[in-house]
């Protein structure tokens, strides 16, 4: 049965990651030749060998995306090996401070945005000559439930995940007579491994259930998305934007 990303290459930013590794794996399932990029070079490897162990085509291109000759590197490296880039998922990112507006220090502020907001145009400018070039491409930008709504504990994340989300549907507008898509997707909460300790229980106090769509995502589900936004299932889908989160998010 043919696969949905056969002979695509993707790069993937903070591929190590709860949900960047998943999406590594769904792609790779999916047939895709993948270039995985973070700043944990021993992170990446250990991933790449696990990829390749399963006969996925994977390759580490060390990385930090608030770099721009970083990431010409990147994409550079993704070429030389595998000739083209399909696909470029902008999920690198974190949260980072946890304080106060006021308590905030502006490089702080200078840092957070480089990371989940100035990387994803670095990124998707370096894939865009490439890509116009090719006459096709898929960009898919992971926002966060943060930049939808409000972000009192790290507002300099939420303007960022926000800003990626006005990004998105801009670059959409502009790079569509080349027939690169560009989507956006926004988790919330997720069950990865980093954020377990924040994850509600799983039976209610009655002892019956949390009901499936009331219960935090699994990465893998972020994961399902990105592959469906990555195939050619999507290819009339641009400059949209995919919330994906328990339904008492939403309250």
């Amino acid at each position: 049965m043919e696969r949905q990303l056969d002979g695509k290459t993707a790069i993937i930013t903070g591929a190590a990651g709860g949900i960047g590794s998943r999406i590594a794996k769904a792609y790779g399932e999916q047939g895709a030749h993948l270039v995985l990029s973070g700043r944990n070079k021993e992170r990446l490897d250990s991933l790449a060998a696990e990829l390749e162990s399963q006969n996925h085509k994977a390759i580490v291109a060390q990385a930090d995306v608030t770099q721009p000759r970083q990431v010409d590197d990147m994409v550079a490296r993704a070429i030389e090996k595998f000739g083209q880039v399909d696909i470029l998922v902008n999920n690198a990112g974190g949260a980072m401070y946890v304080k106060p507006p006021e308590k905030l220090k502006p490089e702080e502020w200078n840092n957070a945005i480089a990371l989940n907001l100035t990387s994803v145009f670095l990124c998707s400018q370096a894939v865009s000559q490439h890509m116009i070039t090719q006459k096709h491409g898929s960009i898919i930008n992971i926002s966060s439930v943060a930049g939808i709504r409000l972000s009192p504990a790290f507002v300099h994340y939420g303007a960022a995940k926000a800003g990626v989300i006005n990004l998105t549907k801009s670059l959409a507008v502009c790079w569509g007579p080349h027939n690169i898509n560009v989507n956006c997707i926004a988790p919330g909460l997720t069950a990865t491994e980093g954020v377990s300790q924040w994850l509600p229980s799983k039976i209610k106090e009655d002892g019956s259930p949390v009901p499936h769509l009331e219960y935090p995502p699994d990465p893998e589900h972020v994961a399902e998305l990105a592959t469906f936004l990555a195939s050619s299932s999507s290819s009339h889908i641009s400059g949209e934007l995919f919330p994906i989160r328990a339904l008492t998010e939403l309250a």
